[in-house]
């Protein structure tokens, strides 16, 4: 019975081992969920179990052309010819002609990303690819080796929210460029979470003034707007007593879905 034990312990071990030399080789494993429209890569740990590291947003194919099925990465480009003589980004092959790779350019140049098809991510959109944010299929590009396992499902739920990709409506700056490029000469870079307002510093007499009715004047007139000037939501930071005269300090503070993010600082006096 000794001996039986060893060997299977001997046998656990060497398990353990080959699990473990597989994880150094290949760190993560890929799966893409066609129903969400949402890859999530996991990585594996100490003990060669892969757990769930970061989620992406993406485009699968329409009518079903993203195949199901496990595969494993066979070639990586800078840029990659598409159907329809367009280029895409960072470019990951899984099988076939099903890749994985930024939205599409028109041409082999930066500034010549497809806008609409930038603000379909999230929904079932390519010939059969996996379109992704510049960032994330640079992302796959860089840290998965070739050979990475890659699983294409159309059943389960995520097992981390998938993110938003930030929207380029007709105030964008730049909607030719991808806001998440890395690229030096991307001119997002420049951009960020910004502030309007009409009145920064407002004046308000405490005679009937309630914590309701201060909210409201604290919020009115401030306008807060993402990377790509859509309006977003914002949070206020303040400590005043509706009744108690006085100035005090608030803090208007927003990020936005890239991560960026801005402040601002304005003042109410209570008369």
């Amino acid at each position: 019975m000794k001996k039986i034990a060893a060997m299977l312990m001997a046998a656990m071990m060497c398990l353990v081992y080959i699990s473990c030399a597989h994880a150094d080789t290949y760190p993560y494993r890929i799966t893409v969920n066609k129903s969400t429209n949402c890859v999530t890569v996991y990585k594996a740990d100490e003990k060669g179990e892969y757990k769930p590291f970061k989620a992406m947003i993406c485009s699968v194919g329409s009518n079903n052309s993203t195949p199901s099925g496990t595969f494993k990465t066979e070639d990586k480009y800078v840029w990659r010819l598409l159907f329809g003589n367009v280029y895409g980004q960072y470019a990951t092959r899984i099988n076939g002609h099903i890749l994985f790779h930024s939205v599409y350019y028109k041409k082999q140049s930066p500034d010549t990303l497809d806008t609409a098809g930038y603000n379909q991510l999230g929904r079932a959109a390519s010939m059969g690819c996996i379109r992704l944010t510049a960032a994330d299929a640079k992302w796959i590009y860089d840290n998965c080796s070739l050979g990475t396992q890659v699983t294409i499902t159309d059943k389960g739920q995520d097992p981390l929210e998938r993110p938003k990709a930030i929207k380029l409506g007709s105030t964008a700056p730049y909607p030719n460029w991808d806001p998440t490029d890395p690229n030096p000469d991307n001119p997002w870079k420049n951009e960020g979470v910004k502030f309007n307002y009409i009145a920064l510093h407002k004046r308000v007499k405490a005679d009937g003034l309630t914590s309701e009715k201060l909210a409201e004047v604290v919020r009115c007139g401030v306008t807060a707007f993402d990377t790509a000037n859509n309006n977003i939501h914002y949070d206020l930071a303040y400590n005043i007593h509706p009744q108690k005269k006085g100035k005090y300090t608030v803090k208007y503070f927003a990020t936005d879905v890239l991560g960026n993010t801005g402040e601002i600082t304005g003042t109410i006096t209570i008369e």
